[in-house]
């Protein structure tokens, strides 16, 4: 996992928002700063793919993606909730862990590898708890992208 596009910088723990939309919203201003699109653009990207189905893996994460016209590289961003947001997450829990992908319209086997490197890493569920006890982005970095 060391090859995530995502800095700590990137990595918002625990932000004061309260709903879907504003999570996604946050998430598209990291992504903003990584792919040179605007904010307002990359959020409707999201919601757009939300609106198609909850992008909500189960066990409090959800792995918002789009496809984004004008980007020339793959962006990470993360955020940290809380208290946790609906998210219609198929097993019905509340998301806390949020980590939003933007890719390039062409980059489609980008997408599908880097979603699929992060689904595995989520699937442990030591990973999760430990990325929910870090304090600070630095640490859910060291979390997220230490390979065992």
């Amino acid at each position: 996992m060391t090859t995530l596009p995502l800095a700590p910088q990137h990595i918002l723990i625990d932000p004061p928002v309260a709903d879907a939309g504003a999570a996604l919203e946050a998430l598209a201003a990291l992504l903003a700063e990584s792919t040179g699109q605007s904010p307002a653009l990359i959020a409707e990207a999201l919601k757009s793919r939300e609106a198609q189905g909850s992008t909500g893996i189960g066990h409090g994460v959800a792995l918002p993606h789009a496809r984004i016209d004008g980007a020339s590289e793959v962006a990470v961003a993360v955020l940290r909730s809380a208290q946790g947001i609906p998210f219609a997450a198929p097993d019905g829990l509340d998301v806390r862990v949020f980590i939003a992908v933007a890719v390039p319209k062409a980059a489609a086997t980008a997408h599908l590898e880097v979603l699929s490197n992060l689904a595995v890493r989520l699937a442990s569920e030591e990973v999760r708890t430990e990325l929910l006890k870090v304090s600070d982005s630095a640490g859910f970095f060291a979390v997220l992208t230490h390979s065992d």
